[in-house]
């Protein structure tokens, strides 16, 4: 049982499934935190590879020369909402006061930890405080390509309508009194995370962008295409409309709306083609996938968009 001053606890949670050396790589950079001198501060991996466990090998490595507590769950039941569920529980576990996301293969500025705890005190502490993310494109990928993942420019102190997990850091007592869960329904498709704070600021949460707290990410090849993006779109449409029905939607308004804007984005995807081909095509496409993702949704179909991990 790791034992803390009376000081808060925050814990650094990284989900992660056969990717040792990516996530070796992230570890090393919490390892050079800046770390505030009012708070504790302890590191969680959960790998959900019950198999080979390359992630617990990893830990088990590094932990005992890590400058604060770093340890390892196996959560044996595959997919990231399990992943990160298995996180709050431990959490709850632990009787932590803030639990902080990133992802296996982001590295960390030293004073990332700082800037995200300081702007959250400022606001509090009852926030979520969503950090930036700064990815590195491959040299061959066009330039347009960043602006299609993140063409809006936010400043520190803005109000968001939803995050992702990347960067993030979430007070457990809102977790907690708003009885918020990960959806394990599509385990291995995308979007759970965003459904997850969407669902949060409905019930009243409060979601503030932190622009200086940054991580950073490369961003493979594998990944820096656009089938890889189209179906990661499709995959968070069939899980936004499997949410929307288990939140009592009926299943006809749900297609309906789907449709509706699979059209709109899809004239938008050719207008775009014609006046500024791929470069302005690009991001029409994608919410068209995401749509025609919503629409399958209503009927059943399933998402294991994450089955396959890159490496």
């Amino acid at each position: 049982m790791l034992e803390f001053t009376l000081h808060p606890l925050l814990v650094i949670c990284i989900c992660t499934y056969q990717r040792p050396e990516r996530l070796r790589s992230s570890l090393l950079s919490l390892a050079k935190l800046q770390l505030p001198l009012d708070l504790n501060v302890a590191a969680l991996v959960v790998d959900n590879d019950s198999g080979t466990q390359a992630g617990r090998k990893v830990v088990e490595e590094l932990s005992e020369t890590f400058p604060f507590p770093l340890d390892c769950a196996v959560e044996e039941q595959r997919g990231i909402p399990c992943a990160r569920n298995r996180c709050i529980d431990e959490l709850g576990s632990m009787r932590a006061d803030y639990l902080v996301f990133i992802d296996d293969d982001e590295w960390v500025e030293p004073d990332w930890l700082i800037q995200l705890y300081a702007y959250s005190q400022k606001l509090g502490g009852n926030s979520v405080v969503c950090g930036s993310v700064v990815r590195r494109w491959p040299d061959s990928v066009p330039a347009y390509y960043s602006q299609i993942f993140y063409r809006q420019k936010r400043k520190t102190g803005e109000a968001l309508n939803y995050c992702a997990t990347s960067n993030v850091l979430i007070p457990m007592s809102n977790i907690h009194s708003l009885g918020l869960r990960f959806n394990e329904q599509d385990p291995l498709g995308a979007g759970t995370d965003v459904i997850f704070f969407t669902e949060f600021k409905a019930k009243g949460g409060e979601i503030i962008y932190c622009l200086e707290a940054r991580v950073y990410e490369a961003v493979p090849e594998s990944r820096a295409n656009m089938r890889w993006l189209s179906r990661r779109k499709f995959s968070a449409g069939i899980t936004l409309a499997k949410h929307k029905l288990a939140k009592g939607r009926g299943h006809i308004s749900i297609f309906v709306s789907a449709i509706g804007q699979l059209l709109i984005s899809s004239i938008g995807c050719i207008l775009g083609l014609i006046v500024g081909g791929k470069r302005l095509g690009s991001g029409p496409w994608l919410r068209a996938c995401r749509s025609a993702g919503m629409a399958c949704g209503v009927f059943g179909v399933r998402s294991e968009f994450y089955r396959v991990v890159d490496h």
